[in-house]
């Protein structure tokens, strides 16, 4: 089994590094797949609450680099309770999830 989740983990390491910009993200799958696998945790849409614990994916964007978003998706801390969602993902999704992080960096109106 944990074999099996290693090659896995290669395959999506090496995906993105082989391919360079091949994949073709699309942001609004990755919102719809967001939606689907990390809404339960995480508040995916512009403008919502910056909190901690997990973070909005507002603050994911503005305050992360692409690589580190990418390195969190594929090999989440083991206390981030990401695991099983992690391995349920292709490489495209998760270069569509990526890409609609990454269109949330946009500035922010504080009251």
């Amino acid at each position: 089994m944990h074999h099996k989740l290693f090659a896995s983990m290669m395959i999506a390491l090496a995906v993105p590094i082989a391919a360079g910009s091949a994949l073709a993200a699309d942001a609004e799958n990755g919102k719809k797949i967001a939606g689907e696998k990390c809404a339960r945790c995480h508040n995916i849409e512009i403008g919502g609450a910056f909190k901690q614990r997990p973070p909005t994916f507002q603050a994911i964007a503005i305050y992360r680099t692409e690589p580190d978003i990418w390195s969190r998706i594929i090999a989440p801390s083991p206390h981030a309770g990401m695991q099983e969602v992690v391995w349920e993902l292709q490489p495209q999704e998760i270069q569509d999830i990526l890409a609609y992080i990454t269109s949330l960096d946009v500035p922010v109106k504080l009251e």
